[in-house]
Order: C-alpha cells, then structure tokens, then sequence
C-alpha cells in the first residue's frame, strides 16, 4: 500500500456458478473394475415425490457418484414408473416392460442414507436395457453412448442416461442432494423467463428473495441470502484491491484485514447493491426452447465519483505520510498507515454513497437456457454483462 495511486480498474467480471454440471466418466470395459463410490446421502424425486429405492429383493439401496456423476439404481427407477423390470441373464438384459404397476414406494420422510466415500467392484457385461423388447440408447448430454453397470447385483446408469431412455425430465437441486425427476415436459415460458432472471437479480443485488423465484429453483430464503452476501463480498474484494487496500503485496488479502473494515466495507456495498435499478421485460422465446429476456440496467455512478475524487483525497493524505516514513518505518508503523489508509478510501466511499445517482440507462439481452439437468439458468456471459452495468466501472486512464 505504499503511496498506491488508486487502480484504474476496467469493468470487473465476477463469474457465478449457477448450476452444477454433471460428468460422465470415460467409456467403460467388460468385466470387474474396481470404483470409488462417494455416497453424500442422495434422495431421489419423481414428480414431488422422494422415492424408496430397493432392489429386486426389497432391500434398500442408495445413489452415489463416481468421479462426479450420479449414478441410479435403474431398478427402482423404472418401478417408479410402473415398468416391469427382468433380469435375463443369457443376453445380459435389464427387461422393461410398460403397462404393469408401480413397485417402487414413495414417501415424504425419506431415511437419512450414509455419508461416506467407498472403494467398490462394478461389474460390466455389455448390459443391455430394453422397452418392451426395443433396446434403448443409453447416452449421456452431449451424445455419447454409455454402458450400465451392476454392483451386488443392482444395474446402475447415470442420471441423463436414465432420463433419456425413460423420457423423463432431469434436474439435481445441488442444496439438497435431492435428484429431481419428472414426467411432465419442462418448457420456459414467458412468465417463468421474467420471474426467473427478475427474482435471480433481485437477490444477488436486492437482497430480496421472492417466494415464486424460490419456488422456480427449489430454492430456499437462506440460499438465496447466501448468494447475495456471496455477491456483496466479491464486490467488496474487487473494490478493495481497485482502492489499493489490499492486493499491493501477495500478503495484503482481504481476507487478512481488519475486520472492522472489511465489515464496513461489505455494509457500504450492501447499501450500493440495495439502490440497484433494473427492470425485466420483452421475453421472445427462441427455437431450441430457450428464452431472452430485456434487462435494462441504470447503472450507479458511485465508483466514477470516487475515481474523480480519489486523487486530491488521497494526496492530503499523503502528506502525513512522506518517502522517509515508507523507507524507516517498523511493521507496526506500516500497519498502522494500512489502516489509516483504508479508513481514509472507507470515509471518502461513504461520501460518495450519500449522493450517488445513476447513468443513462443500458440494456443487455439476457438468455433463459435450458441446461444439461433440464433445469433452466441465466447464460454466464449475460449476468456478466449485467453485473459489470450495476456498479459502472471508471475508464482505465
């Protein structure tokens, strides 16, 4: 922090994992093959209903993953279905049959299953799964053909491989642990598209969690307010090193200040991010089924007044605080002058909140995709866009 001019910082891009991806493991060989099964207590859901998974002999089994992938009992699965489920042992055949009962249970109090990361042997012998005696094409999101395997017995497939054979809707509510399935078709439509990104913005900036946003997402208020403390804080950091608080030297993090400052730092973003406007409109549905939305953004002016007022600021500052003082002082003394220093960018940041006003207004196209999981989230490249709008950054001078 040595007498650190303020970083002209362009528009900063703070990147939001928004939906969990599903990977599919390498092509699979004959015989036994030793896996590492991670089991994280996974619950399985058919049309709002969680499933009691059992195999052929109604004992209970479990969903794991291996090397990231979800794998299903495809037994259970199929049971749930009303398909009637044969072993023929000749082929290698898991045999579906439609038109029977269902024979997989549900309940709305589902056991805790285990926790816990185990060696196992998968067992391939080129199994094959068929529907009323057509074999089905097992493959993954993008294409590519997998192959069932059998531990104690139980066939297992991945997530998408099920829900493609099986024509069901796939979805996996990372929260929860809970893979969502369903019969129903999912479709987007005007109302959900401007529901989804209005209630996703207003969280991440507003702090406010709207009930049909939550109930779009399977989100919970908590969720949600740990999104838009996540949002407050990268903004915080961001701020932080353009302010030259933090990020003069691989020690001066953000996470090592003083925690007085970074609280107050936080507070003065959360109260920026809560005078947020943008409005939502226009949605056009497109051929593949996804969705645009207008989001038009009134960008807030307070980093451009803090810019123009920085220089004259910080140069009285800097008169209490001479080369000979960088070049003699002790680590407290320097210790002191980050602080000093910080609390100086804090008060001046303040300053500028108190009669902060907005830029001519600017619109992004926003994109609704479906994704892989047959779930719905925002296009990454478009929150970006939007989120660098929010708080507009100075030109680079």
């Amino acid at each position: 922090m040595h007498k650190h001019p303020l970083r002209r910082m362009g528009a900063a891009i703070m990147s939001l994992a928004l939906a969990a991806s599903l990977a599919v493991p390498a092509a699979a060989v004959t015989g036994s093959r030793p896996i590492q099964a991670n089991y994280t207590d996974i619950k399985v859901m058919l049309d709002g209903e969680f499933l009691v998974l059992t195999d052929a002999n109604g004992k209970t089994v479990e969903p794991f993953a291996v090397d990231g992938t979800t794998y299903l009992p495809v037994r259970a699965v199929a049971g749930a279905l009303g398909l009637g489920v044969d072993w023929l042992a000749e082929t290698s055949t898991v045999a579906l049959t439609s038109g029977g009962e269902k024979t997989t249970k549900t309940t709305q109090d589902p056991a805790k299953g285990r926790t816990i990361n185990i060696g196992l042997s998968a067992d391939y012998a080129d199994i094959k799964v068929t529907l009323d005696g057509k074999p089905l094409t097992l493959t993954d999101a993008s294409g590519k053909t997998v192959e069932p395997f059998a531990v104690d017995g139980t066939t297992y497939l991945p997530i998408r491989a099920i829900s493609n054979a099986l024509g069901l809707e796939v979805g996996w509510n990372a929260e929860n642990h809970v893979v969502t399935l369903s019969t129903e078709p999912f479709e987007i439509t005007d109302e959900i598209a401007v529901t989804y990104v209005q209630g996703l913005l207003n969280a991440l900036y507003l702090g406010q969690y709207d009930q049909a946003y939550l109930d779009l997402v399977s989100g919970t208020k908590e969720s949600a307010e740990a999104a838009h403390l996540t949002n407050v804080m990268a903004e915080a950091q961001i701020f932080s090193d353009f302010s030259g608080i933090t990020g003069t030297t691989e020690e001066e993090t953000f996470d090592k200040l003083d925690p007085e400052i970074s609280n107050q730092l936080m507070t003065l973003f959360q109260t920026i991010y809560s005078k947020s406007k943008f409005t939502v409109s226009n949605p056009k549905a497109l051929g593949n089924g996804d969705y645009t939305v207008d989001v038009t953004v009134s960008p807030i002016n307070v980093l451009q007044l803090f810019d123009t007022a920085y220089d004259s600021v910080s140069e009285q500052f800097h008169v209490n605080y001479p080369d000979s003082f960088f070049a003699t002082a002790t680590p407290a003394q320097y210790d002191a002058y980050c602080v000093a220093y910080a609390r100086m960018v804090l008060d001046l940041l303040r300053t500028q909140v108190e009669k902060l006003d907005y830029l001519p207004e600017q619109t992004v196209t926003f994109r609704v995709e479906k994704n892989t999981n047959a779930a719905f989230t925002a296009n990454t490249e478009d929150l970006n866009a939007v989120d660098q709008l929010i708080i507009l950054a100075p030109e680079a001078r």
